[in-house]
C-alpha cells in the first residue's frame, strides 16, 4: 500500500504490516487533505478527540464531534467537507483482508455488522473513552517486538471491542434476538448489494441469492431498515455514480460502461429518475 487512502499521506503512529494503520493528527494535517468524494480503500474508524468537522459518507453528511465515532467501511465514498481550527482526531485503518475476516461472517458478529449496515455514525455519549482505550491498546500491540503475534492480537482485541460496544451501547443484541432470521437476512442482503450493485440492480437477483421471494425480501428490508430494498440498491448505484461524476475525468459513457448500463441513454434516464437531473447537469 503506497498511501493512506482516507486522510492522505500522514505520519503513521503505528502499524502492523499493511493490515492495520494508526494515525493521530491535528488540524494542520487535516486541512490540507479535504477531497472531493472518493472511494475508500480501507475500513476506517474515525475518533474525534476535540473540535468539530463534517464528513460525508455515501453522500450523507454527518457532524463529527468528541462524543462520536465514524466508521467508514471499505468501498464507501467519503468526503471531508469542513473542519474547525482545533480539530484533532485519531484514525484506525484496517485493510480489507483484516476487516473481512472480522465482519464477513454474520454468525460471528451479526449484531455489530447489522448496526454498521444501518448507521455510518456510531454515537459514544455514554462511553466516550471506549474507542480511545481501544486505540491505545492497538498502539501497544503495534509496538510489540513479538511481530509474529501482533496481527492476531489486534484481531482479537477488535472483535472484543466491537462485540461489547454493539451490545452494551446500542442494545443491538436485543434487536438481533427479536429480529432473529430477519436481522440475518438484512445483513446478508446489504453485503450482497455492496458486492454486486455495479452488475445487479434487480430485486429478484438478491432474493435468489438468499433463497427467498422478492416479496419477502422487500418486507424484511422495510421492517428492518425502514427503507425499500430497491431504494437501498439505488443508493449504492447513485452514490458511486455521483462520486465518479464529481471526482474523476471519466466520460459519461465510460461511467455508464463501468456501472454496466446497456447504454449511455439508459444510464442517463436511470440517473435522472433517481437524482432529478441528468448526469451532465449534475457534473456541471
Amino acid at each position: 500500500m503506497s498511501r493512506v487512502p482516507l486522510f492522505g499521506n500522514y505520519a503513521i503512529a503505528g502499524r502492523v504490516e499493511n493490515d492495520l494503520i494508526l494515525l493521530d493528527e491535528s488540524i494542520e494535517r487535516i486541512a490540507a487533505n479535504i477531497y472531493e468524494p472518493f472511494k475508500n480503500e480501507m475500513t476506517a474508524t474515525f475518533i474525534c478527540l476535540e473540535g468539530e468537522a463534517r464528513i460525508k459518507v455515501n453522500m450523507v453528511e454527518y457532524p463529527i464531534e468528541p462524543s462520536r465515532v465514524i466508521i467508514v467501511r471499505f468501498g464507501q465514498t467519503c468526503q471531508i467537507s469542513g473542519v474547525s481550527e482545533n480539530l484533532r482526531c485519531r484514525v484506525i485503518l484496517m485493510s480489507r483482508n483484516f476487516s473481512d475476516g472480522l465482519f464477513s461472517g454474520v454468525e460471528k458478529i451479526g449484531p455489530f455488522y447489522l448496526q454498521m449496515s444501518q448507521h455510518a455514525v456510531m454515537q459514544m455519549d455514554n462511553c466516550a473513552n471506549v474507542f480511545n482505550i481501544y486505540y491505545e491498546l492497538l498502539y501497544n500491540i503495534t509496538q510489540s517486538p513479538r511481530q509474529k503475534y501482533r496481527l492476531e492480537a489486534a484481531k482479537h482485541l477488535t472483535l472484543a471491542t466491537f462485540y461489547g460496544y454493539s451490545y452494551e451501547v446500542h442494545n443491538v443484541g436485543e434487536m438481533q434476538i427479536k429480529g432473529g432470521r430477519k436481522g440475518e437476512i438484512y445483513a446478508r442482503f446489504v453485503e450482497l448489494v455492496r458486492q454486486n450493485y455495479k452488475r445487479e440492480r434487480t430485486l429478484s437477483f438478491y432474493a435468489d441469492q438468499l433463497c427467498i421471494t422478492p416479496k419477502y425480501l422487500s418486507q424484511v428490508v422495510m421492517q428492518t431498515s425502514g427503507k425499500g430494498a430497491l431504494s437501498l440498491i439505488e443508493e449504492h448505484v447513485i452514490t458511486e455514480c455521483r462520486a465518479l461524476l464529481s471526482s474523476t475525468d471519466m466520460t459519461i459513457q465510460q461511467i455508464a460502461d463501468a456501472m454496466n448500463f446497456p447504454s449511455q441513454s439508459v444510464f442517463g434516464k436511470y440517473f435522472k429518475r433517481v437524482v432529478g437531473v441528468s448526469p451532465k447537469g449534475y457534473r456541471e
